[in-house]
């Protein structure tokens, strides 16, 4: 099967999208077409620095003769493009040039292709397309409530897109309830099994902390739930708070406490030597429709490594209360991290082996099998 796939740009950070089709290019050609926007820049600092790491993308790609194609991770079947489109897709004009300079890709020939979607406003591109090609949407996030995208630009891309798209994914039941039954299918996220179940050496970082550790590795931002970290680190001093990744909202009273060490984001291949070198794993999350719609990919990644785990409640976490420790209020949660700290060091009674258990099923490479074999039958 040969793929155009629009999604993130590769490599900027581990998403399900770029997960999956390191999978699916072992056998199949994929052609990967760095973001395209779902929101006008402003003259932002952050919109700034993003223009100016597009334009430094294009100026090296330019390099190349072919499309602006490189290779992704040494991948033969695997081809990565940085295309001038502009971001402006509300706009015909800018549409109609965007339309015209993905034509121009030499990719596009006669054999059949499957549109693979990650980005609603793409769909302006390929159209008109080939009968003999597909299209896939691939829903991760419900965009309606998605920070960072403009909501009332993207809005008719995507009902276009959900009405022209041959299969749709979602990775929710949440997302599955906005979409034609008769085109949804459900492909919640997978792991990385081997890297998150084998044992990891313990991360540098952590060897300087000698009390019980509670970690979360991910963005730093709204959707988490600020006040129970700080309660939960006020409350118990006897515990480390680690917080790894970036940060995207204003987290500075939290972070002044003594208890509490942040870290800036780490390569994807690093988490386990944090998430299995800490005494209990955290999905403190706030509850808006965004979560309610979401399956982090940072949960299986977590049951791969055994370690226990703490969560607030939602839909993802809510399937597998046996493992996990779901709370529904703020003392609840404290109540069940200071549970989890015991079950971490209790030797008779191991999380490990139960919840690895769980996340075997879910390797990226059975998600992508799945895949396959949907596609084929839509090929028929």
């Amino acid at each position: 099967m040969k793929f155009v796939v629009f999604g993130e740009d590769w490599g900027r950070h581990p998403s399900s999208t770029q997960h999956l089709f390191k999978e699916l290019s072992e056998k199949h050609e994929v052609h990967w077409i760095n973001s395209i926007g779902m929101r006008k820049p402003s003259i932002k600092v952050t919109d700034i620095k993003r223009v100016l790491q597009k334009l430094m993308q294009l100026c090296s790609s330019n390099t190349n003769k072919k499309n602006q194609a490189t290779s992704a991770d040494n991948d033969k079947l695997m081809k990565v493009y940085n295309l001038f489109i502009l971001p402006w897709h509300d706009f015909n004009l800018a549409r109609m040039f965007n339309r015209y300079l993905f034509s121009r890709c030499s990719f596009l020939n006669e054999q059949p292709i499957i549109y693979w979607l990650s980005v609603p406003t793409a769909i302006s591109l390929i159209s008109p397309r080939k009968g003999i090609d597909r299209v896939v949407y691939y829903c991760g996030d419900d965009f309606s409530a998605l920070a960072g995208v403009d909501h009332q630009m993207v809005e008719p891309f995507e009902s276009a897109l959900i009405k022209k798209a041959d299969l749709i994914y979602v990775i929710s039941d949440f997302l599955a309830d906005k979409m034609p039954k008769e085109k949804v299918e459900l492909l919640t996220h997978g792991v990385d099994f081997d890297l998150f179940h084998n044992r990891a050496v313990k991360a540098i970082e952590l060897k300087g902390i000698n009390k019980p550790k509670i970690g979360f590795y991910g963005s730093l931002n709204a959707w988490l739930d600020k006040a129970l970290l700080y309660k939960l680190a006020t409350s118990r001093t006897q515990y480390e708070l680690v917080l790894v990744g970036n940060i995207s909202d204003d987290f500075s009273d939290l972070l002044a406490l003594s208890n509490v060490t942040h870290i800036n984001a780490v390569d994807h291949a690093r988490l386990a030597q944090f998430s299995q070198h800490w005494q209990v794993s955290l999905l403190p999350f706030i509850d808006n429709e965004q979560i309610r719609a979401c399956d982090p990919l940072k949960l299986k990644e977590y049951l791969a490594c055994g370690t226990p785990i703490v969560a607030t409640s939602f839909p993802a976490v809510n399937k597998y209360q046996e493992t996990i420790l779901v709370a529904h209020d703020h003392d609840g949660f404290i109540t069940r991290v200071d549970i989890a700290v015991q079950l971490s060091c209790a030797t008779e009674f191991s999380f490990s082996e139960i919840q690895s258990n769980l996340a075997s099923n879910h390797s990226w490479q059975s998600k992508a099998s799945l895949v396959e074999s949907h596609l084929v039958n839509l090929s028929d």
